[in-house]
């Protein structure tokens, strides 16, 4: 793991384990009439997460799309999807961008002074986001949209679920 880019107690950066034609079936769900909704956050999340399970061998899985900047500052809380009722823990994400313009994610300590980002590349990260403060520095033109596996557990125990059972493993 040694050159990727890891900061406690916001992020590790991991290799994308999306395969292309796993990221092409994604991206066209992605791409269905009305397949998102808004939130405050200026992120739209996927309105049925029940579709996107099958892709998901841990975690709950879920589909972002970020359309526009300026985002808020934020930490996720676990909720229950408005449409199907799908328990979404987000306490960390494992983030892997589809899209080739994956935005940072950027961190704030308690005071929302910036002090990490997370610069995505080719490669997807764990995120500490239910218990980090973050948004998303978004400046593009054409859609930003990730995919999430979600969990209920923290940035340490999602490292260590991804070492024993995902590191190679390619959905």
């Amino acid at each position: 793991m040694s050159g990727l880019q890891n900061f406690d107690p916001y992020f590790r950066m991991i290799p994308n384990g999306i395969s292309e034609n796993t990221k092409k079936e994604l991206l066209a769900l992605a791409k269905e009439p009305d397949a998102f909704v808004d939130n405050s956050y200026k992120i739209s999340f996927f309105r049925h997460p029940d579709k996107l399970q099958k892709y998901a061998p841990y975690g709950v899985a879920q589909l972002l799309k970020i359309t526009e900047g300026d985002g808020t500052i934020h930490k996720d809380r676990n909720r229950y999807n408005e449409y199907d009722g799908t328990y979404m823990p987000r306490k960390s994400v494992i983030n892997y961008p589809l899209t080739d313009n994956p935005a940072d994610t950027v961190w704030y300590d308690d005071d929302k002074n910036e002090v990490a980002r997370t610069v995505y590349g080719n490669h997807a990260a764990i995120l500490h986001v239910g218990e980090c403060y973050h948004g998303v520095d978004y400046n593009g033109k054409e859609p930003r949209i990730v995919f999430q596996l979600c969990f209920a557990e923290g940035l340490n125990d999602t490292w260590n679920l991804w070492n024993e059972e995902l590191y190679s493993l390619s959905i």
